[in-house]
């Protein structure tokens, strides 16, 4: 099994779209957006022989949570009219609607499903187009091809995981969400946002961000940010947040800094905060009520 980068620059990719011989493996270059809304932006300005990923299409429809992974088959047939087989390299990227956000997401959907050939584009579409590099309005046709999904459940974890974690502390909890919803204070019933899973930790999404350049923060200043926030990369966690999005940033900066196996909370807050018990669901500084 060949390896890539979980991270690859816009230098990268610009020398292997312009000779595609140094690359060993076949390209498809896709541009993320969290729903159907954003392909307006993607038909005005996208990276030339990218193609539209729409993460609210790519999701369980069933569910009556948000951007929930969906069935193995729906995406092997996704992915497979978009043109990827099991040997395609996959260099995932953003729009100019979201920072680093969309396509960590579907890095992690593509790895649940059995597929390490996949690299963010570290910057997005934005670092793309202030580097000089052309973008285009053109959409192009790609061939549809068959890709075959192999589940990972190590890469995901449930409710009733997460809620035996309570006791057996198997694993450490990171919460990418806002510092004002994960210890914000309130009735959860009025401000389902707001509250924290018992013993988590917050780790803003928002941090892993150089906002100047608009990329992922070195491998140093991450490892700095998962220490100062009591996390021991050493140790097994899950990432969480609040619609399982910006919990695929933590894989991915726990990735970049050596932990290669940080599984997602899929349901994530969207779900706890609907399904817990009361007591399992903290906010403001109060201590977790843990039954007796």
């Amino acid at each position: 099994m060949r390896i890539v980068s979980a991270l690859v620059n816009v230098p990268w990719l610009a020398e292997r779209l312009a000779s595609p011989g140094l690359s060993p493996l076949p390209l498809r270059l896709l541009q993320c957006h969290r729903d159907q809304e954003s392909q307006t932006e993607y038909q005005q300005k996208h990276i030339p022989g990218a193609l539209f990923f729409n993460l609210q299409e790519c999701s369980d429809k069933s569910s009556p949570y948000r951007n929930m992974l969906p069935p193995i088959r729906q995406f092997e047939s996704y992915v497979g009219d978009l043109g990827v087989d099991n040997n395609t390299h996959v260099v995932v990227y953003d729009g100019t609607d979201s920072f680093l956000l969309a396509s960590p997401r579907v890095w992690w959907m593509f790895r649940a499903f059995g597929h390490p050939l996949v690299s963010v584009l570290n910057g997005g579409l934005d670092k793309w187009c202030e580097m000089g590099h052309p973008s285009t309005d053109k959409t192009q046709q790609v061939q549809k091809a068959k890709f075959s999904a192999s589940f990972n459940p190590s890469l995901v974890r449930n409710f009733r995981f997460m809620e035996e974690n309570l006791t057996q502390k198997s694993a450490q909890v990171v919460d990418s969400r806002p510092v004002s919803d994960f210890y914000g204070a309130g009735d959860p019933a009025s401000k389902p946002g707001v509250g924290r899973i018992p013993g988590s930790v917050n780790l803003p999404f928002e941090r892993l961000i150089d906002r100047e350049t608009k990329t992922m923060k070195s491998t140093e200043k991450l490892q700095e940010l998962f220490s100062g926030a009591g996390v021991d990369l050493s140790r097994p966690l899950v990432s969480t947040c609040r619609t399982g999005m910006k919990a695929c940033g933590i894989a991915l900066a726990g990735h970049l800094s050596g932990k290669e196996d940080i599984p997602v909370y899929d349901g994530s807050w969207s779900e706890w905060s609907k399904v817990a018990p009361p007591e399992n669901i903290v906010c403001g500084t109060q201590e977790a009520r843990q039954k007796g």
